[in-house]
């Protein structure tokens, strides 16, 4: 059961980051949601609190959550420019930034997962 929980949890955070990414570029005037200020105002933050949420939520390895909430970002990102212009120049450069934008999901995640043992929920 818990194996299954992990896979639902997975594909959770997979889909809340795609689909954060596609609502904050469909706000917004941009091709890519984070060169729009929308997502730096709501989009981002709604992948942080979800990191938190899901670390409170599902506490073993709360580092996973963050990767697949960025993990559903990235590839959203990347199929959408594919479907687009196809494999994007700056490539290299925006799969670092996504790695930078998951640090503070990181951080999120184990925030969650701690206050929520101190807490017993």
């Amino acid at each position: 059961m818990a194996l299954r929980s992990n896979i639902i949890a997975s594909a959770l955070a997979f889909v809340i980051g795609a689909a954060d990414w596609e609502i904050v570029r469909n706000l917004g005037a941009r091709r890519e949601a984070w060169d729009d200020p929308t997502y730096w105002r709501l989009g981002y933050p709604i992948l942080v609190l979800a990191a938190f949420l899901m670390g409170m939520i599902w506490r073993e390895r709360p580092w996973q959550w963050a990767i697949w909430l960025v993990a559903g970002q990235a590839a959203w990102s990347l199929l959408l420019a594919a479907s687009h212009d196809g494999i994007p120049n700056l490539l290299p450069l925006g799969l670092i930034m996504f790695g930078l934008l998951c640090i503070p999901c990181l951080l999120a995640a184990y925030l969650g997962r701690w206050i929520a043992e101190r807490v017993s929920i």
